[in-house]
């Protein structure tokens, strides 16, 4: 049995902790994945799918559906209980409200849902008391422990329960409430002694969790009142094969909110052992450039500092035995827009050892914000957002084809902002027919939408035209965002369209190093764009399928098409 006894440290918050340290210590016993007989078989959840569909509007929704009961309150010190716990003798380990145990259960799902898991896990009320009792030991020794001592006068059966739970629970010291529980403490894993593994992060991340449930008892800490509380971290009773990943990323790719990161937090990628080798890791690197200015930070197993520039690969059993845990240096500052590409290399294949590598854009936004826009919008709807940036925002390697697509009126229908933004399958398929109409001169008559999820006329008449399919039946998606596969077999599709011959560029010879993860249905359009010089390749020589489009990219990939009918 592996023990993990660690500690993390974070300042002050607003003076209200009247100089308390916040301690965490991730869970210490290790669990093993083991489904429980009869288990169903539930619908699978393709975590990469879920990333690819979160848009801003999204994220800010599902933030407000798991807001907190009551922002900046601390509830654990007055009104958190239904029966009051008490430190001494005779012992009570004493109730929580349902309604404070379930915003712990919020800002567990909210983190699963920016991770791109299922946010559906529930409180396991089964275990409310065992919870309460692992609290109470900890609340009363004034200390974190995995394995804590009896208290003298404590029943045999209560400190059994309590021992027991504190072996399969994160626990925390010095949280107010269990939100700031799971995002100041556990998913920031930003200690010293926690970053190594950021093992609280990867528990709440587990794929196989379905239930969890949290204890809370306000204790001493010398002559300071404390809240000691924990989280059930080893449940596994999730579908065998429901969650379908390849990576869980904190941050995720696509767009993140700031309001869960901090500065300090470092960055994790869990890896599916299933896919990749974990035995084979001497040689995993970490490329990580900021878009805004270029700036890149190179990482790699000679980064062992803690509080600053850090690596590591992690295999031990915290929920995924395969974690590469990162941090460009302490020093840095996340601010809104910023917008960051990650390179993993020194990869293997499970299936075939072949090395691969791993690429992915993490773009940084303040909801707060997004979420004032938007009511902004709906407030003045006749506001030309179009009118909010100018050229100069584009990137210098984009202005170019952003200018000629604009010139001609090609872009009409896609908000001129934001422009280094992931981009949505209606933004694509607007342009992307734009410039179907500007070449054919097509005139768009009334057409019925054959999606369920948006009437809208170019999108209607893309469809009919063959341009690009719905996602499913009856339905568009138009807020998804567009990966690089999808978007090549769109672009052959309108090159097609527009009478251009592929069959003599379907190259059937690998180029792309990463040749095996682009889907049978886009390989060939890959390579035949790739021949006609519409893309690149990306850096070492990867086609990277599963990443997703800017707009900045699009502009390039339809301006160059657009060159070769207007030439």
């Amino acid at each position: 049995m592996n023990k993990m006894i660690s500690a993390s440290q974070r300042s002050n918050k607003d003076g209200k902790k009247r100089g308390r340290i916040a301690t965490i210590i991730a869970a210490a016993v290790l669990a093993a994945t083991v489904l429980l007989p009869g288990q169903e078989v539930y619908a699978k959840h393709d975590v990469q799918g879920s990333i690819e569909q979160h848009t801003r509007e999204a994220i800010v929704q599902k933030m407000k559906e798991y807001a907190p009961l009551q922002p900046e309150a601390g509830y654990l010190w007055e009104e958190a209980y239904e029966e009051r716990p008490s430190i001494t003798a005779p012992y009570s380990s004493g109730k929580l409200k349902d309604a404070y145990i379930l915003e712990g259960i919020k800002a567990v799902n909210l983190a699963r849902y920016l991770a791109g898991l299922p946010d559906d896990v529930q409180p396991d009320y089964a275990l409310g008391k065992q919870q309460q009792a692992a609290a109470l030991l900890n609340a009363i020794n004034g200390q974190l422990s995995h394995y804590p001592s009896q208290p003298s006068g404590m029943n045999e059966d209560l400190y059994r329960i309590g021992a027991n739970a504190a072996k399969s629970s994160n626990i925390a010291y010095g949280a107010d409430t269990f939100r700031e529980a799971v995002f100041d403490l556990y998913m920031a894993d930003s200690g010293e002694s926690n970053m190594d593994r950021v093992g609280h992060r990867r528990w709440i991340l587990n794929p196989v969790m379905k239930k969890t449930m949290f204890g809370a008892v306000v204790g001493q800490s010398g002559t300071i009142e404390v809240p000691y509380s924990n989280m059930y971290s080893f449940d596994a009773s999730r579908a065998a094969g429901e969650v379908v990943y390849d990576q869980i990323a904190w941050p995720s790719a696509g767009q993140f909110p700031l309001e869960v990161w901090h500065d300090k937090d470092p960055w994790s990628v869990s890896l599916n052992p299933d896919i990749y080798d974990n035995k084979r890791t001497n040689g995993i690197k970490v490329k990580m450039t900021r878009k805004a200015d270029g700036k890149v930070w190179s990482l790699d197993p000679s980064d062992q500092n803690k509080g600053g520039k850090y690596f590591k690969v992690d295999t031990g059993y915290y929920a995924i035995p395969f974690c590469i845990i990162f941090r460009p240096d302490s020093s840095i500052k996340y601010n809104p827009e910023d917008q960051f590409h990650i390179e993993i290399t020194g990869l293997y294949s499970k299936a075939n050892g072949q090395s691969v590598s791993i690429a992915y854009d993490t773009q940084f936004f303040t909801a707060g914000q997004q979420e004032e826009s938007i009511s902004e919008s709906q407030t003045h709807p006749q506001t030309n957002l179009q009118n909010e940036s100018s050229d100069a925002t584009v990137s210098s390697w984009a202005q170019e084809y952003y200018l000629k697509l604009k010139s001609n009126a090609l872009l009409d229908g896609v908000a001129d902002i934001n422009h280094s933004r992931q981009i949505s399958r209606q933004e694509f398929t607007t342009i992307a027919f734009n410039l179907y109409q500007y070449l054919t001169s097509y005139e768009m008559q009334e057409a019925a939408s054959p999606f369920a999820d948006i009437d809208q006329s170019k999108i209607s008449h893309a469809a009919k035209l063959g341009i690009i399919q719905g996602t499913s039946a009856g339905l568009f998606s138009p807020d998804k965002q567009l990966t690089r596969q999808e978007a090549v077999v769109v672009l052959m599709n309108l090159h097609k369209k527009l009478g251009g011959n592929i069959a003599a560029l379907r190259n059937t010879n690998a180029i792309f190093a990463d040749d095996a993860q682009i889907a049978s249905w886009a390989k060939a359009d890959a390579y035949a764009a790739y021949n006609l010089g519409f893309i690149q390749g990306t850096g070492a020589n990867q086609f990277q399928p599963k990443a997703n489009l800017t707009k900045e990219q699009v502009y390039v990939m339809l301006a160059k098409l657009m060159e070769k009918y207007t030439r």
